[in-house]
């Protein structure tokens, strides 16, 4: 079979007997003692975040009660039973997806079938995944059943939210709740999946991959397979893949923040900008990095790590993601000093502004933090009479946002406050292309004195 017919890892790998089970040892070796104890419920709740085994418990369930020589409660695998169920050709087990058959129809003609005998098992079972999406009235006709269920059928509900399933129909199951898998456990099934493949995978990125899974075997093995066709699975691999920030940007965005050094967690915020990196996802990374650095000895991040948290809630909700965020680091460590930072290569370096560039920011920042966020990065220069504000590549947004009529008049008369004389305020982007003539420069000038350009040899007949 070639590679591309094969099925995915996490399907190959998917657990067929309960010891196989990874992180949920107190469901599995309950559901265990009831099987071999001859002890089944009528109806089982599975509950849990998705990828954490639900469904595979179910089929297993499925198989051990029904299989003809089961062994200390595990499904044998090997007699007619287990291997028509295996192969999905057993007319006694049902799969249902109640996401697309929730509707009162379908689980009436459900409860039609299950007044019939199985066709040549013990029971006959229904394995109802995300049992939650059922409507209101599929709900009221499967509780019937459920109060008084024929001796033959075996009921197995699986959701990803179990507070949206009526109580009247929890009170009548055995409810289990699937614990997310720790991250120890999924990066040493990882490992030893890598090794039956004959894969070569480092441990650390094994670790992150595991870190990153959220408690979800299943996405983990899925990263896996991507990976794997591509040679040796290293770290950095794992980071280019999952979009991932490196960790020397994070730690730098962290010491930054801590140092109060807004021009650096600017500076670290546009290289990522500048990559299209996930900046919501590096917040993250910012915040769980502040954790483990707290849980070593340093106490002095809690506040940071608490905003962080907060941060990166409000970027799911931003209009722009890396205003939100570089409004954020203006707040936590002030004005920016110093040189500017740019990403990818630091800006052509600019005649200093004089200390009044620096006190602007402060009266805007105090006024409008919005618009001190949008001339924070830029580098100034002042002579002649004319205050330059050039944006660095990365930031067209900020541009955009200063040439807003009422934003740029609100500028200009901010400037007037600290920068004596001054005859205009001219906005460039490093990343267009276009820059005023020299014409346009002379128009600019002649505006702010109230006046008009004439050509040579034309007079002013006003």
């Amino acid at each position: 079979m070639a590679d591309t017919d094969r099925p995915t890892l996490y399907r190959r790998f998917r657990p067929q007997r309960f010891a196989d089970v990874v992180g949920q040892d107190l469901v599995v070796a309950t559901l265990r003692r009831a099987v071999a104890g001859g002890r089944l419920a009528h109806a089982y709740l599975l509950s849990g975040q998705r990828g954490v085994g639900k469904t595979s418990v179910a089929r297993i369930l499925a198989r051990a009660a029904n299989c003809l020589a089961p062994e200390d409660g595990e499904p044998c695998n090997r007699c007619p039973s287990c291997t028509r169920i295996l192969a999905g050709q057993s007319l006694d087990v049902v799969e249902i997806d109640g996401a697309s058959n929730r509707g009162v129809d379908q689980i009436r003609r459900l409860r039609e079938e299950v007044a019939y005998v199985p066709a040549g098992s013990r029971y006959k079972v229904y394995i109802i995944d995300e049992v939650h999406m059922l409507t209101g009235e599929a709900f009221n006709a499967l509780l019937k059943t459920l109060e008084e269920p024929p001796p033959h059928v075996l009921f197995i509900f699986a959701t990803t939210e179990p507070h949206k399933v009526p109580p009247t129909v929890i009170s009548r199951c055995q409810a289990f709740e699937f614990q997310p898998i720790s991250e120890e456990a999924i990066a040493a099934k990882l490992l030893e999946v890598a090794r039956a493949e004959g894969m070569t995978v480092d441990p650390q990125a094994a670790r992150v991959i595991a870190r990153r899974s959220r408690g979800a075997l299943r996405d983990a093995l899925v990263v896996l397979d991507q990976l794997g066709h591509a040679g040796s699975v290293t770290e950095e691999a794992v980071v280019e893949l999952l979009g991932l920030p490196p960790l020397s940007l994070v730690e730098g965005f962290l010491d930054a923040l801590r140092a109060k050094d807004a021009r650096e967690a600017l500076g670290i915020v546009a290289e990522l900008s500048s990559r299209g990196r996930d900046l919501a996802l590096f917040v993250e990374e910012a915040a769980e990095r502040a954790r483990d650095r707290i849980i070593a000895g340093e106490a002095e991040l809690i506040p940071l790590a608490v905003r962080l948290v907060e941060l990166r809630g409000e970027l799911g909700r931003a209009f722009s993601r890396r205003l939100h965020l570089e409004l954020a680091v203006v707040s936590l460590c002030g004005v920016p000093q110093g040189e500017p930072k740019a990403a990818p290569k630091p800006p052509p370096p600019a005649a200093p502004a004089g200390t009044g560039w620096e006190a602007m920011l402060q009266a805007v920042l105090a006024e409008r933090p919005a618009v001190a966020a949008f001339l924070a990065p830029a580098a100034v220069t002042w002579a002649d009479g004319l205050l330059s504000i050039r944006l660095p590549a990365d930031c067209g947004y900020h541009y955009a946002s200063l040439r807003e009529p009422e934003v740029r008049g609100y500028v200009e008369a901010v400037a007037h406050r600290f920068f004596q004389p001054l005859l205009a305020v001219e906005v460039t982007w490093a990343g267009d292309s276009s820059k005023p003539t020299l014409e346009e420069a002379a128009r600019m000038v002649a505006e702010a004195l109230e006046g008009r350009v004439l050509r040579e040899g034309q007079r002013d007949e006003r």
